[in-house]
């Protein structure tokens, strides 16, 4: 059922303009057609999809990823927030203890070529 509704979401981000590659800082998401983010050449290892106010709704959509982290080791948490239709990234290094210092950041999404 999850890589169902997965492919399904995947079909109507890549015809969505507002789901399509996105460079958001010093991260790119893109979309594939098997129905899976990929951020930096990564694949997401595990993904979710929220319409915040319709469903199919690409201009109003929360997509929750966690992927392998390029530079360093460990995960890297992300959150792409499209609202009418402008999108934003929040993200955050996954800590493996309490005691390690937290790192985020925010960066503001724009549509690649």
């Amino acid at each position: 059922m999850l890589k169902k509704l997965a492919f399904m979401t995947c079909l109507a981000c890549l015809s969505s303009s507002a789901v399509a590659t996105l460079q958001c800082g010093p991260f790119t998401l893109k979309p594939d057609s098997s129905g899976w983010f990929f951020v930096n050449g990564e694949r997401a290892r595990t993904q979710k999809v929220t319409f915040t106010k319709q469903k199919g709704d690409y201009n109003n959509v929360m997509i929750k990823l966690r992927v392998k982290n390029s530079r360093a080791p460990g995960m890297v948490d992300l959150e792409q927030t499209t609202q009418a239709g402008k999108g934003m990234l929040r993200a955050e290094i996954v800590r493996t203890s309490q005691s390690q210092i937290r790192i985020r950041g925010a960066y503001d999404c724009e549509q690649a070529n």
